[in-house]
């Protein structure tokens, strides 16, 4: 069942500058495999849905003859415009929107992209504009991270109660920008379904695990670049959170080194 959409543009507003400094960095292998997977060769276009700050965007840019990055949040395009500028990159256009109002203008594209973000979209529709817009032998890569903040199966004190803070400030369920999580996001069917009841029918799919290790800014500045524990969200309790948070975390981690494991996976569906 389908709930009413938020505003997707005011999900992760005020997060892009936390953002574009504080998220993980996608594996090293996983944009290599997939520029490897659909022969990108220097031709062709790419397709970023969700494109947030550019993290995937930028770096694949070297691999086309052209990029199009779009988000619904003109703050995290903005930092994406940034991104590339740094790196000397131009030829990507950027465009404000939804991934499910993408339109067959944007065609032929070699790869579509979706990083860390299709979750937030109407996927069978996604994955149906996609395939109609993508040339035979071209398609689409969609990654998603599984490491939780706020899973119940992180049994170390120190993210237990980073948990438990996030829920003290923000309540127990986790938010979604203005909305709750669960009204953005109704119910969650596995991608291995999804994907098969596409048109692109099936898959190759791979597994990065990773581990990352974080100082105490970082685990700040990683929160305020999500949908649910951002600053925006805390408002005038914002203060008090960090203090919290920080003295809480450096107390249980006395070295300030946080470790983190997790797995980013990835969805390679060819059209053949």
């Amino acid at each position: 069942m389908q709930v009413m959409n938020p505003d997707p543009a005011r999900i992760f507003q005020g997060t892009a500058w936390y953002y574009r400094r504080y998220r993980r960095p996608y594996p090293v292998q996983l944009p290599n495999d997939m520029v490897a997977y659909f022969h990108l060769n220097g031709s062709g276009r790419l397709l970023d849905l969700g494109c947030g700050t550019g993290e995937l965007t930028v770096p694949l840019s070297a691999h086309v003859a052209d990029a199009i990055g779009v988000d619904p949040s003109l703050d995290m395009l903005e930092e994406a415009k940034a991104r590339a500028a740094q790196a000397g990159v131009a030829n990507i256009r950027w465009i404000q929107g939804r991934a499910e109002d993408i339109s067959f203008d944007l065609a032929p594209l070699r790869l579509t992209t979706a990083g860390v973000s299709f979750h937030w979209m109407r996927q069978e529709v996604v994955l149906t504009k996609a395939y109609e817009l993508t040339e035979v032998g071209g398609g689409m890569a969609i990654i998603s991270d599984i490491s939780p903040v706020r899973g119940r199966d992180k049994t170390e004190a120190w993210k237990v109660r980073r948990r438990e803070l996030i829920e003290k400030y923000l309540g127990s369920e986790r938010r979604a920008g203005d909305h709750l999580h669960k009204d953005f996001i109704s119910e969650k069917r596995p991608y291995a379904e999804l994907i098969a009841a596409s048109p692109f029918h099936t898959f190759v799919h791979k597994e990065y695990p990773y581990t990352t290790e974080r100082d105490i800014d970082q685990i700040v500045g990683f929160l305020y670049s999500t949908s649910y524990a951002n600053l925006r969200l805390l408002g005038d309790r914002a203060d008090e959170f960090e203090r919290e948070i920080r003295d809480e975390l450096s107390r249980l981690v006395p070295s300030g080194k946080f470790i983190e494991s997790g797995k980013a996976e990835v969805y390679l569906l060819q059209k053949k």
